[in-house]
């Protein structure tokens, strides 16, 4: 059934009823307005938002349309169906859910990503090597956990010491972050130390173990069940029972000596910018998925005196 179509035109009778019958010939041919630009998100969370706001803010539009994706079965699926019959100008889509479910069933709608770790693992891209190579709608940000960056900044406050990193092998980005820290961390002169927690009741003999195994930094990793432990670590940090280095993005990060996180207000602008490209006309085949880890970086002077024993320099935060 053709849309209902409402006309407000100058002129004759005749010119409107011409104006009549072409536009609901379009519509009857499948011509209708676009609908603009909607996001599409998984999971919902604090940085999601952060960086929606600063999506908005760089493309200037307003508040946007956001879906939170359900999950990535049947849910996520109709809801992709429901946004295609819309046919939106532009489908920004944030995190890596999102973009597993987006990537293998829109072929047409110029998509935007970004929150994505690692683009090439989700089909929206194939090689790391060749960023320029992918999808053809597609094109976005990739944007790892910031944990070398974190390892970097530690070694040059604290140097060479064993550092401690608890993670849960439910969870495959806490997995991921696990495998990147035993090899990352030895570059750098440390060494480091792992346990496994699957459950709260666990975590606290985890941490524990790594203690007795002579950790005295421990890393809060950006994972999802970090946050399970975290208030338990932040407090033996605020107590000077371990040194704490976080890169959870969210919530109080008080009793860490050294935070570096991602920066999702100026991802999200990144982001925006990006998009913005895409409606003026550029081809996302064209664009190269682009590497962006813009970084908020805070020291506590009173944690890094308590341990190291000198005044350090200013507090930073960028």
């Amino acid at each position: 059934m053709s849309p209902s179509i409402s006309l407000r035109t100058p002129g004759s009778p005749v010119l409107r009823a011409f104006l009549a019958l072409l536009l609901g010939g379009a519509a009857a041919c499948g011509v209708i307005q676009h609908q603009g630009v909607i996001v599409f998100g998984s999971p919902d969370s604090p940085r999601m938002r952060i960086a929606i706001a600063g999506l908005e803010s760089r493309l200037g539009e307003g508040p946007l349309t956001v879906i939170w994706a359900s999950g990535s079965g049947e849910g996520a699926r109709e809801q992709l169906r429901q946004i295609q019959g819309r046919r939106p100008r532009l489908l920004v889509v944030l995190g890596t859910p999102a973009l597993i479910s987006v990537a293998p069933v829109e072929k047409r709608i110029p998509v935007v990503f970004a929150l994505v770790g690692d683009p090439y693992s989700t089909g929206a891209a194939y090689d790391p090597a060749h960023p320029e190579i992918h999808q053809e709608n597609v094109t976005g940000i990739a944007s790892p956990p910031p944990l070398k960056a974190a390892l970097a900044q530690g070694a040059r406050l604290l140097g060479p010491r064993a550092w401690g990193l608890l993670y849960d092998p439910n969870d495959g980005v806490a997995v991921e972050l696990k495998e990147r820290f035993l090899k990352e961390a030895p570059l750098l002169g440390l060494k480091p130390l792992t346990a496994a927690s699957t459950e709260a009741a666990g975590d606290r003999r985890g941490l524990e173990e790594l203690l007795a195994r002579g950790a005295t930094v421990f890393y809060l990793p950006p994972a999802a069940s970090a946050a399970r432990y975290a208030p338990l670590l932040l407090d033996w940090g605020r107590e000077g029972k371990v040194m704490v280095v976080s890169s959870l993005p969210e919530g109080s990060h008080a009793g860490a000596l050294l935070w570096v996180a991602l920066d999702y207000r100026a991802l999200g602008e990144e982001a925006g910018a990006l998009a913005a490209r895409v409606l003026k006309g550029e081809k996302p085949a064209r664009i190269p998925i682009e590497e962006k880890t813009p970084l908020r970086v805070e020291v506590d002077e009173s944690l890094l005196r308590r341990w190291c024993g000198y005044p350090p320099g200013p507090k930073y935060s960028f």
